[in-house]
């Protein structure tokens, strides 16, 4: 169970101390296990409290589920046995498209379970009623109470108990043909807690199955003359591969890229960039990580300084593709760093929304872009939504003191610069390569540094040296410092330049004039020199823009 997967749960849902909010997730099948898991995920704000709130929701599920099997503290020898499906369900949590309302319906439904097994009299009727009362609280959770309790009745010899399941099958049935659950499969198994554009995958099911499992094992094993030491032993065993997290059945590839993409989203939205930058360093060489972490040096400053440090393959280690305008949150996050406020309204907005509820993080973006804009009625709404996160109250009513004032907004560092860019001709863009929206908006600012660095930086790794000198004479002033790589590269191309046709040659007094220093062109014939001595002797130079130019792929 990943910690920082948990913690990702907190970004697809926002939990608001709002009335219409609350009855509005009251009122539906299942409602209280989902305003129940609601109100537990907004705490996930900290890796570690989550990890730590989900495993003891687990173990007080197989606390109640061994009161509800056991007949006295001496079948305590079945706790592995009963902890067994919550391991199991602990694992499927691993799956992200799993809601986390399932938690909550399982307590619900062990809960049922305890209370039921600890009456006497009328237990059909009390059977009945927390079937269909747990149907309209947890969903099909309540069909995991009836087949447990109707496990219990059979040992019993009392097969009455066959009517909870046939309650919970017409509860679903019922709210299928209501129209409050939209396909049966919802209605009737835990399809209903798992994203509904997604394919259930099968071994979801090894989980809800193991509860009346565990039930039926345990009221066998309280019957059997064995030592008591066998149900331990095999309790044990049996948790132990249980242990085995579900994200192994999966590619496990695929398991530790998604969970360092957790990663690096949690950091970016609490804005360490010290903790982006560590986390990036499990695997810098991949595109989407590159994208963390050059944004990480963005914001601190460092981006065409610590460029080549690391491994990058083209202009896709800035920002992957965006020109057929996919719905995906490192764009917003990308293009609002690059000071494209535009393009990431246009992405942002479209991800406010999720299954689960509002994005916190897309929310805060959008706040913050309205009151660029300046458009302050549309930026209260939202910092009124935040305003019912305790979590986010605190930075939606920091953000107040800009609402309908002009002067604050434009001397803020990031909300002024950001207006500067919105300023710009393209309005909702992303039609270009990102480097292409770039152009107007430091036509219109060039004081912002972070999309000069981009847009710099972007021309580099394409090894358009053409576009990058043009670039240096638009955006830089004459004899401003450029950056090394950028030093590195005109020296490179004014060489090039002299030996080439269709090439319109400069010499180095036009690097001299444009921020190029005396020690560049001293490294660069050291460079030289070494490329001559061979391929060791080029080690020393492998940060440099020349190495990245001449023996890098892209």
């Amino acid at each position: 169970m990943n910690r920082f997967a948990l913690a990702y749960r907190e970004q697809q849902q926002l939990f608001l101390f709002d009335k219409t909010y609350l009855l509005g997730t009251l009122l539906k099948v299942g409602g209280l296990s989902t305003l129940t898991g609601r109100f537990i995920v907004q705490f996930f704000w900290n890796p570690t409290v989550a990890l730590c709130l989900t495993v003891l929701l687990l173990l007080l599920g197989g606390w109640m589920l061994w009161e509800s099997v056991r007949r006295s503290l001496s079948d305590w020898v079945l706790l592995p046995v009963v902890l067994i499906p919550f391991v199991l369900l602990g694992g499927s949590l691993a799956d992200n498209a799993v809601y986390f309302d399932v938690v909550p319906a399982w307590l619900f439904a062990v809960a049922a379970f305890r209370l039921y097994n600890h009456s006497s009299r009328a237990r059909v009727c009390k059977g009945i009623f927390l079937t269909v009362v747990l149907y309209l609280a947890a969903g099909p959770g309540a069909l995991l109470f009836a087949v447990c309790a109707m496990v219990t009745d059979a040992f019993r010899r009392d097969w009455r108990g066959v009517l909870y399941p046939v309650s919970g099958l017409l509860c679903g049935w019922l709210a299928y043909r209501l129209a409050w659950v939209p396909t049966l499969s919802a209605a009737w198994t835990p399809a209903l807690f798992y994203n509904i554009d997604a394919s259930f995958p099968a071994w979801h099911w090894v989980a809800w199955i193991s509860l009346p499992v565990c039930v039926l094992l345990c009221e066998t094993l309280k019957r059997m003359r064995v030592k008591r030491w066998v149900p331990l032993v095999a309790g044990l065993a049996v948790l132990g591969l249980s242990l085995i997290p579900a994200d192994q059945i999966r590619k496990q590839s695929d398991a530790e890229m998604e969970n360092l993409g957790y990663e690096l989203e949690y950091y970016t939205c609490k804005e360490d960039w010290d903790g982006l930058i560590e986390a990036c360093m499990h695997a810098p060489w991949l595109p989407r990580t590159a994208n963390y972490l050059n944004m990480a040096f963005a914001w601190k400053g460092e981006l065409s300084e610590k460029l080549l440090y690391f491994d990058q393959r083209g202009p896709s280690a800035l920002i992957l593709s965006t020109t057929n305008r996919a719905v995906d949150i490192a764009t917003a996050h990308m293009m609002f760093t690059m000071g494209n406020m535009a393009g990431a309204q246009d992405v942002s907005f479209n991800l406010l929304n999720s299954l689960q509820g509002l994005c916190p993080a897309m929310l805060k973006m959008n706040a913050q872009i309205e009151l660029m804009r300046g458009t302050y009625e549309v930026a209260d709404k939202y910092l009124s939504l935040l305003e019912k996160a305790p979590h986010y109250r605190g930075w939606a009513r920091e953000q107040r003191r800009f609402l309908y004032d002009d002067a604050a907004v434009e001397a803020d560092p990031l909300l002024g610069n950001g207006r500067r860019n919105l300023s710009a001709k393209n309005g909702f863009s992303m039609f270009s390569d990102p480097v292409g929206e770039l152009f107007p908006i430091l036509d219109v600012n060039p004081g912002d540094t972070r999309a000069r660095e981009y847009g710099l930086c972007y021309l580099l790794l394409m090894k358009d040296l053409n576009s990058v000198k043009h670039f240096i004479e638009d955006y830089y002033k004459d004899g401003e410092a450029l950056p090394r790589i950028a030093q590195e590269a005109m020296v490179f191309y004014s060489e090039y330049s002299r030996n080439m046709e269709g090439i319109e040659p400069f010499g180095i007094d036009w690097c001299y004039a444009h921020g190029v220093i005396p020690e560049t062109v001293r490294r660069f014939v050291a460079y030289q020199q070494a490329a001559v001595a061979g391929k060791n002797s080029l080690q020393k130079f492998r940060g440099t823009y020349w190495y990245y130019l001449i023996h890098t792929e892209i």
